[in-house]
């Protein structure tokens, strides 16, 4: 395996994040409105219009969209850029930048910082983002509606990655108001395409299939499964390894099968910068298997990997 740079293994730990300004004096934080009615109406949608509304391509295009958009989070947004585990040409860079960009999960530069933050501050209630000790709700999902304002300004997060900041495409991303009219124009898309893809011209049925698998359940299932990766994998699961900041994130199978690797958590937090959160043969990890073939064909470069003495130094001993 390659070596991970003693730089590299702390980076996200330590100096190399900025401190948030604190928050000032009655900035509390406040709920979107807009944002929970839609994610609660989504997710109401999405627990009954499927079971009537399944047009065989509507569920083959979901499958191959949750990958696409969940590849372009996982290898994307999490260990591309946030972690910075592998290098790959600007082109391909910034097209696994518009994969992740469809899961509606906002722009690279607020997802990174997110997650440099909640790896320098893990678990501290009021630091990390999404700290499991305030809650199961918060942590899963309610963060991201009571938002905190050092967390939501981008003048204060945009701090935190200052390499993204040096591409104009990434901060043009950066913008919420992008989030929602691209999250409309992939609902008009995917339910004119289903229409188009349907039988007999434009058909209704298929139209409404592709709305209601591709437009509302990929963002609502991609959304909640990166929930349980806050949520479970910080509650619930083995923890093969120390972790240098806190003992609470957890490898949990379940989860790593739902979101193509990044249910190994412990192995991630012990060994941030890894390309690689599978670090055992049987550890699933559809990310890893990605960055592999990027790198066998000549595209991924700098891939990090941690070394078996490394992992055998942070290896939780028996008690």
């Amino acid at each position: 395996m390659e070596t991970i740079a003693a730089h590299d293994v702390e980076y996200l730990h330590g100096s190399e994040v900025e401190e948030l300004p604190d928050v000032a004096e009655g900035e509390i934080a406040k709920i979107d409105w807009p944002f929970t009615l839609v994610n609660i109406v989504s997710t109401g949608l999405v627990l009954v219009l499927p079971w009537f509304y399944h047009a065989p391509s509507a569920v083959v295009a979901f499958a191959v969209f949750y990958t696409v958009t969940g590849l372009g989070l996982t290898a994307g947004y999490h260990r591309l850029f946030a972690h910075h585990s592998y290098t790959v040409p600007k082109w391909l860079e910034r097209t696994i930048a518009v994969c992740g960009y469809l899961a509606i999960q906002r722009g690279p530069i607020f997802w990174a910082a997110m997650h440099r933050l909640h790896h320098k501050h893990t678990d501290v209630p009021g630091k990390d983002p999404h700290s499991p000790h305030e809650g199961l709700w918060h942590v899963h999902f309610g963060w991201m509606q009571k938002r905190r304002p050092d967390l939501w300004d981008s003048t204060r997060y945009r701090r935190l990655v200052p390499d993204l900041l040096k591409d104009p495409f990434y901060v043009w991303l950066d913008d919420e108001r992008k989030d929602h009219a691209t999250y409309l124009l992939l609902l008009a898309a995917s339910f004119g395409l289903g229409g188009l893809v349907g039988e007999g011209g434009f058909d209704r049925y298929t139209a409404v299939s592709w709305l209601v698998w591709v437009g509302l359940l990929n963002r609502v299932a991609v959304l909640h499964a990166f929930g349980l990766i806050n949520s479970v994998c910080h509650l619930w699961g083995t923890r093969p390894y120390r972790t240098p900041v806190s003992e609470s994130p957890t490898n949990n199978l379940f989860v790593a099968l739902l979101i193509f690797g990044e249910g190994w958590h412990n192995n991630h937090h012990a060994f941030p910068a890894s390309a690689r959160q599978g670090l055992r043969w049987y550890q699933i990890d559809p990310a890893w298997y990605v960055i592999w073939l990027l790198k066998k064909a000549g595209l991924a470069k700098d891939v990090l990997l941690p070394k078996e003495k490394a992992l055998e130094r942070r290896r939780r001993k028996p008690e």
